[in-house]
């Protein structure tokens, strides 16, 4: 049976551009004289471009805010170069200075969070894995070998229309556009508090205080059941929480994509010596399998955990991340159904 929640997925089991048709139709709903805020990794959909100047044009307010040095900065440059004909269009790029740097680790961070804002009647705001990237129809196919094909990827948005939730992210929307907290903001208050409501707690990072996920992991509710949907699991000890939780009681299941360059041979090597069951999704037609979730199930607890956070160390310690945990039975009612259906197709 179908769910219907404010959880929307995207993938090859889904119509095509699933998720950038929804955005699509959001920034045609947008009223003259309202207000869109977006935040990416990657932007090149041509068909939400021309959606965003169209609005531009008919008097809503539009900012954005780009990671100015991707892993492809082809990608997000070419978009910044037709945006250079609106200037009505703010736009911030982020180049990220971390401390690091001068204990002499050269790790370079990026702005990894995705937001999505839109002032409608009921605003509302969309947060996950999704960036706005185009096919191989657009994009050249030696970008796609490297980004993938986000119009038919496995990604996730998530459609928050509580207030209270709305005007957390979006003070932290309008933090990321100061220019002082590229080095500093894992100290601040606001990445370093979880904001909690009714049914959301919102965490952001990078942050000095322990990683949300490491807390839920290591909290002392034994019997739980933990199903993570891994789009990278990469670097140094990134995987430990994963053991820590079989070791204090919880039941572990991992669904993984099966490019080298996200998850190692060794990261396999190493979930099959602790006997964490995982599966891998086929990536090989450039669908990555790039949802970032995670199902808690417990007496005590039963939530998901989403956002743009990948289990690699530049993410969980340098990037600028957003994660979320809901406990509205709805939203994790339909992140339980898209993990059944990832299931069905391996």
């Amino acid at each position: 049976m179908s769910i219907t929640s404010n959880a929307l997925f995207g993938g090859p089991d889904k119509e095509n551009n699933f998720l950038r048709n929804k955005l699509l139709e959001y920034i045609q709903q947008t009223p003259d004289n309202g207000e869109i805020c977006w935040m990416c990794y990657y932007f090149n959909e041509p068909i939400l471009l021309d959606a965003l100047i169209r609005a531009s044009q008919r008097g809503v307010n539009i900012e954005l805010i780009l990671d100015g040095n991707p892993r492809s900065p082809e990608i997000n440059q070419a978009s910044l170069a037709a945006l250079k004909d609106y200037p009505a269009i703010k736009i911030t790029t982020i180049i990220t200075k971390p401390l690091w740097k001068y204990l002499g680790i050269n790790w370079h961070a990026h702005m990894h969070s995705k937001l999505y804002y839109f002032s409608l009647s009921r605003p509302c705001v969309f947060i996950g894995s999704y960036n706005p990237t185009a096919g191989p129809q657009h994009i050249k196919q030696s970008l796609i070998e490297n980004i993938g094909d986000h119009s038919i990827s496995h990604n996730a948005l998530v459609k928050i229309d509580e207030r209270d939730v709305i005007a957390c992210l979006l003070k932290y929307f309008k933090n990321m556009k100061t220019h002082n907290h590229m080095s500093w903001s894992r100290f601040s208050s606001i990445n370093n508090n979880t904001h909690k409501y009714r049914q959301w707690d919102i965490n952001f990072l990078p942050r000095y205080k322990s990683h949300p996920v490491h807390r839920l992991f290591q909290s002392k509710d034994q019997n739980a059941h933990i199903k993570c949907a891994i789009s990278h699991l990469k670097g140094p000890g990134i995987h430990r929480p994963l053991t820590r939780a079989i070791k204090s009681g919880k039941s572990v299941e991992v669904i993984l994509g099966s490019t080298k360059r996200r998850v190692s041979q060794n990261k396999l090597a190493y979930l099959e010596k602790h006997k964490i069951r995982y599966h891998q999704i086929n990536t090989d037609n450039h669908a990555l399998m790039h949802n970032k979730f995670i199902i808690y199930k417990s007496d005590m607890e039963h939530c998901v955990l989403f956002g743009s956070f990948n289990w690699s160390r530049r993410s969980w310690w340098l990037n600028h991340e957003i994660l979320a945990c809901s406990r509205n039975k709805e939203i994790v009612a339909g992140f339980e159904q898209r993990w059944n259906e990832l299931i069905a197709t391996i």
